[in-house]
């Protein structure tokens, strides 16, 4: 692969292998500027080993652009289904069965089954049905093959970058020393590469799709949904049983819980701002904040037992993997618990409402103590 840097002189800004770059410094790159002219103009690339596809999304936006964004774009969008970009385009139609748009890759595809609709049937002519048919029949290609494969930003492919990051341990971008750091030609990289202060104009910054605060080293990215920082993935891309449903129960607001927990209740001692030890490691690492014991988790059965349920409710032990999971108060500790007064809670705990009957976001409540006023 063929990696092109920025390097400076005190005269000269030139783009030069990454190799020569750390071989011989800044001067020699200066040096070597000229003759590698032709160099500069290719940018972050490598030999093409195959053959472009017939089309890319870039052939079929402006078909789209004319015939289809007028309607299906913004808010208020016909049938929920907007064209405005690739990733919107190939997302899964708003049924009941949740089919990827471009899928599969024949003329059963809904985006182009839709077109045999009375009332979709003149707004393509001849060629522009052709050139989209061409784009989904050849896997909705969403770019040329150049430095990367052409599905690299396809998460249903094999070619994906998230796969290529997963099955390289996530190095190329924590290490900015390696020939494939992230850095070396995309703005936005977690770590970015020292000398490298401008990016080829093709190469797109990390954090154009990766745009939530914490950019790729946002939680959504890996093991969420946009600004859900937790699971389950969105089955739209991610097909397979959906994982973690008990994670909502947790971390969202709830009548029992209105403040929600923090992911170190659960994964406690973690740094969840880095890609390090069991943190990224591709397993499902449990350990519970020692205000919980006794806690134990079994991983065969996703069966959780720990202080927080059992307190004599209906609830003792609850499955990780059980859906729609949605706990009341009889379910940790009856309501009152056990050998409990019956008087109203707020005559002897704090955050409560003034009726004595609902917890408030200020009630310091499953924090692992009893908590009197």
């Amino acid at each position: 692969m063929l990696m092109i840097v920025l390097m400076f002189s005190p005269r000269r800004v030139s783009w030069l292998p990454i190799s020569f770059a750390r071989r011989f410094g800044a001067q020699g790159c200066w040096v070597a500027g000229f003759s590698l002219a032709a160099l500069v103009l290719a940018g972050c690339v490598e030999a093409r080993e195959f053959a472009e596809p017939p089309a890319v999304f870039a052939d079929v936006a402006p078909i789209l652009d004319e015939s289809c964004v007028e309607c299906h774009s913004g808010p208020m969008a016909e049938a929920d289904y907007r064209l405005e970009d690739y990733f919107q385009t190939v997302r899964c139609i708003p049924d009941p069965e949740g089919q990827p748009a471009t899928l599969p890759s024949d003329p059963t595809a809904p985006i182009l089954a839709v077109l045999g609709r009375p009332d979709h049937a003149d707004l393509l002519d001849e060629e522009q049905t052709r050139g989209l048919t061409t784009w989904v029949t050849d896997g909705a290609v969403p770019a040329s093959r150049s430095t990367h494969p052409g599905k690299w930003t396809d998460p249903r492919a094999s070619e994906w970058h998230g796969i290529y990051l997963r099955e390289t341990d996530w190095q190329p971008i924590v290490d900015p020393t390696r020939e494939d750091a992230c850095g070396l030609c995309h703005d936005g990289s977690p770590a970015p590469v020292e000398g490298v202060i401008n990016f080829p104009p093709d190469a797109t910054p990390c954090t154009d799709c990766h745009s939530l605060p914490g950019g790729v080293m946002s939680c959504g990215t890996c093991h969420g949904d946009g600004a859900r920082a937790y699971p389950p993935r969105d089955q739209c891309y991610f097909r397979g049983p959906p994982e973690g449903y008990a994670h909502g129960p947790h971390v969202e607001h709830s009548a029992n819980n209105p403040s929600g927990l923090d992911c170190e209740s659960c994964h406690f001692g973690e740094d969840f701002t880095m890609l390090a030890g069991t943190h990224g490691n591709g397993e499902v690492d449990v350990v519970f904040d020692p205000i919980w014991d006794p806690a134990d988790y079994d991983f065969e059965s996703g069966d959780c037992a720990s202080s927080c349920h059992i307190r004599g409710g209906t609830n003792p032990e609850v499955a990780w993997e059980e859906e729609g999971l949605n706990l009341s108060c009889n379910a940790c500790h009856l309501n009152p618990p056990l050998f409990h007064s019956t008087g109203p809670c707020n005559g002897c705990h704090i955050g409560i409402n003034p009726e004595g009957t609902q917890l408030t976001p200020e009630a310091p409540h499953i924090d692992g103590k009893v908590d009197v006023n």
